[in-house]
């Protein structure tokens, strides 16, 4: 009897730790969004006789076609976590790690551009970014706690 508890109690950590990893990348694709409705919203503000000049340059074209991209990880991984969370092999769990490290440090590196160019003056300019990269840690922490996991068989 205490093997199928201690199955149990391991499937529903597996479970818990699959929960967080799927909403952590939903989190992340919310932020996002969130912070580019912000950036047309003070554009419109602040920008119309200028022609909208900064979302010309951040995101501009270029961005826009990453941004399809970026968006279109963050909304399939949490999909691919389930659809992977059952195979005994470990590898499909580490390439969800390789896709949290390449978002958490495509993130990062792009927050640090815009700093380092002057585009965040001050604290509230960074709140979004700082939230993004906060959540990106989360992710790819339980993400690598998850591929570490030995399969649990029913």
């Amino acid at each position: 009897m205490q093997g199928t508890e201690e199955n149990a109690a391991r499937q529903l950590e597996a479970e818990s730790l699959r929960s967080q990893i799927a909403v952590g990348w939903i989190t992340n694709l919310l932020v996002l969004t969130v912070m580019l409705a912000f950036m047309i919203t003070t554009s419109l503000l602040t920008e119309v006789d200028t022609g909208f000049r900064s979302l010309r340059y951040d995101p501009g074209r270029a961005g826009m076609r990453m941004l399809t991209y970026i968006v279109a990880l963050y909304a399939l991984m949490p999909v691919y976590v389930a659809l992977v969370g059952g195979l005994r092999s470990r590898a499909w769990r580490w390439l969800g790690v390789a896709a949290a490290a390449f978002g958490f440090v495509f993130l990062v590196l792009h927050h640090l551009a815009h700093w380092r160019a002057g585009q965040r003056p001050d604290f509230n300019s960074h709140v979004l970014d700082l939230t993004l990269h906060l959540v990106g840690i989360w992710v790819l922490v339980n993400s690598i706690r998850w591929a570490k996991r030995a399969a649990i068989r029913a």
